[in-house]
């Protein structure tokens, strides 16, 4: 009977919340964040992050592996970009944002490996200020 349920409780089937998760993987996947997916399909946070977890349950240990190689050759990618960012920087304030970013991708990239990441992002930080290093400054020029 319907009444004994609690309150929101069952309302989907395990079928219905399978293919539910997968339409939410697959915004996911396309790169739409959270956030936009919760605005789309008129669900919270919550519900979302459930789905996902759900829709990486059933995808098996094999698409996760493939999800992550994907996943790190995009960082890799950003992670150079970066790099090329850095070195054509003109100002200080763009030598430190591309800094950050390629600290904040290293670490992105330690995570999704299993990687300690405070070695991971002091090794990235010292060939990083090697760079900037050898670089003259535009302004003080020294």
């Amino acid at each position: 009977m319907a009444g004994d349920k609690p309150l929101g409780a069952g309302t989907l089937t395990p079928a219905e919340l399978d293919k539910e998760a997968d339409k939410v993987y697959r915004l996911f996947k396309r790169g739409n964040s959270k956030v936009s997916i919760c605005r789309a399909l008129g669900m919270s946070m919550d519900v979302v992050e459930r789905r996902l977890a759900r829709a990486r349950k059933n995808l098996g240990e094999d698409s996760l592996a493939d999800m992550r190689t994907d996943r790190e050759s995009s960082l890799t990618d950003m992670i150079r970009e970066a790099h090329k960012n850095l070195e054509n920087a003109d100002t200080v304030a763009e030598r430190n944002a591309c800094v950050r970013t390629i600290a904040d991708l290293n670490m992105k990239v330690a995570k999704l490996l299993g990687l300690e990441v405070p070695a991971k992002v002091t090794l990235e930080m010292e060939k990083t200020l090697e760079i900037l290093q050898l670089q003259p400054d535009p302004v003080w020029g020294d």
